[in-house]
C-alpha cells in the first residue's frame, strides 16, 4: 500500500512538471510575440498587417528642379501672418533644406518618422550622445528616419562660432532667430511644427522630443504598427490633464490669470516626446497663430489640440521621469527622461546586445 501510494505521488508530480513547464512555454511564447521589437517584423513576414511604410501626403514625390529650391522654400518659411494674435514671425538662421529631399533624384524622400529634438547651443555634449546612440538609425526595416535637432540663438559669440563649426560637420542643427531661453520653449516647439509643415510635410509621423531623453525608435515603430496608428488628427504620448495653472509668482510654473484666465488647462501631452500623425505639425502651427502665446510648451500644444477638436492618446510607454535602465524594461519603454551623455551610452550599448525576456523579468 505505501508502495503504490508513492508511485501514484511520482506520476503526479511528473504530471504537475510537464503541465508547468508548458505554462511557462506559452507565457514565453506569448511575451514574445507582444514584446517590443518583434511586431514589425512579424508584419513584414506574415503580411496581416497595414504597410506603414507608405507616405500619406499630398506632396508630390516628382522630380524637382533644385535651382530655386532654397530660396523658394526660404520664402514660405519667412511669410508674414499679419492680423492674428501670435504670429511666428522668427527667420531660419540654421537650416537643412534638404534633409527631407533624395537630392540626386531630385524629389522628396518617403520620411516614415521625423525626430525632433529640442536642445540648447551650450548642449554639445548631449547632442553628441544622442547622435551616437538612439538617435544614430536613419532606418529600420526599411522606414527611413530624419533626426534633426532645434536650438534658438546665443548672444555667446564663442558658443555660436562652435554651433557653426558643429552644424557645417554633422549638417543636422535647426536655428531660428528668438534667444534661446526656458520661456521660449513654445517658440521652439512651434518652431519644430513650422518647419516638419514646410520642409518635411510628406513624413508618415512627426516626433518631438529632448536631448536629456532616452527614446527608442525601434520600440515607438513596433507600437504605432500594431496599434495601427492612423495617418491624419493623431497625437500621442504621456497626458496629463485636470492640472490647475501655478499661482504662486515665486513657482518656477507660475501663470498669471492674465496670461491664462481657466482655472483648469487642457489635456496635453509631456514635451519630453510626443508624437504626432504628418498632418498635425501644419495644424497645430496654423492654430497657434490664433492662439494666445504661452510659455509652458507643453500645455500650449494642448490649447492648439483643443482648439483643433483632437484628443491626445494616452500611452504609459513614454515617461517624463527618469526610469533606471533596465534591459527588459527598455525593451518595452519609448521614452525615459534626465539622462546624461554617459548614462545614456551605456544604456545603448547594453540594449544592442539581444537577449530574452522573461515574464517575471
Amino acid at each position: 500500500m505505501v508502495d503504490s501510494g508513492m508511485k501514484v505521488d511520482k506520476k503526479t508530480c511528473a504530471y504537475l512538471w510537464v503541465f508547468t513547464a508548458a505554462v511557462i512555454c506559452l507565457v514565453s511564447l506569448s511575451w514574445s510575440i507582444r514584446a517590443p521589437g518583434n511586431i514589425l517584423r512579424r508584419s513584414g513576414q506574415d503580411g496581416d498587417q497595414p504597410n506603414h511604410g507608405e507616405v500619406h501626403s499630398n506632396v508630390t514625390t516628382e522630380a524637382i528642379n533644385f535651382t530655386n529650391y532654397r530660396e523658394l522654400l526660404k520664402t514660405a518659411y519667412d511669410q508674414r501672418y499679419e492680423g492674428h494674435i501670435n504670429p511666428h514671425d522668427f527667420s531660419l538662421v540654421l537650416d537643412e533644406p534638404l534633409a527631407c529631399m533624395e537630392y540626386e533624384r531630385g524629389r522628396p524622400r518617403r520620411v516614415f518618422l521625423l525626430v525632433l529634438v529640442a536642445t540648447s547651443p551650450a548642449n554639445f555634449k548631449r547632442r553628441q550622445a544622442v547622435r551616437e546612440t538612439w538617435g544614430s538609425p536613419a532606418a529600420l526595416d526599411g522606414r527611413a528616419i530624419v533626426t534633426l535637432f532645434l536650438l534658438g540663438k546665443t548672444v555667446n559669440s564663442y558658443l555660436y562660432r562652435n554651433v557653426l563649426k558643429e552644424s557645417a560637420e554633422h549638417h543636422d542643427l535647426l536655428m531660428e532667430d528668438f534667444a534661446d531661453r526656458y520661456k521660449n520653449l513654445t517658440l521652439k516647439t512651434m518652431m519644430a511644427m513650422k518647419w516638419a509643415s514646410t520642409h518635411c510635410p510628406q513624413a508618415s509621423f512627426v516626433m518631438k522630443t529632448d536631448d536629456d531623453m532616452f527614446v527608442s525608435y525601434r520600440n515607438l515603430l513596433d507600437y504605432l504598427a500594431a496599434m495601427s496608428a492612423p495617418d491624419t488628427g493623431f497625437a500621442l504620448g504621456r497626458v496629463l490633464e485636470g492640472k490647475a495653472p501655478f499661482r504662486d509668482p515665486k513657482s518656477k510654473y507660475f501663470v498669471s490669470k492674465e496670461a491664462y484666465p481657466g482655472d483648469v488647462y487642457p489635456p496635453w501631452l509631456s514635451g519630453g516626446g510626443f508624437v504626432l500623425s504628418g498632418d498635425m505639425p501644419g495644424r497645430i502651427y496654423s492654430a497657434s497663430l490664433d492662439t494666445r502665446f504661452l510659455y509652458l510648451e507643453d500645455v500650449y500644444v494642448g490649447m492648439c489640440l483643443q482648439k483643433l477638436k483632437v484628443t491626445p492618446i494616452m500611452s504609459d510607454r513614454f515617461n517624463n521621469v527618469h526610469i533606471g535602465y533596465s534591459y527588459c524594461m527598455f525593451r518595452y519603454l519609448i521614452t525615459s527622461h534626465r539622462f546624461d551623455p554617459e548614462e545614456l551610452r551605456a544604456a545603448w550599448k547594453d540594449m544592442l546586445v539581444p537577449r530574452t525576456c522573461w515574464f517575471w523579468t
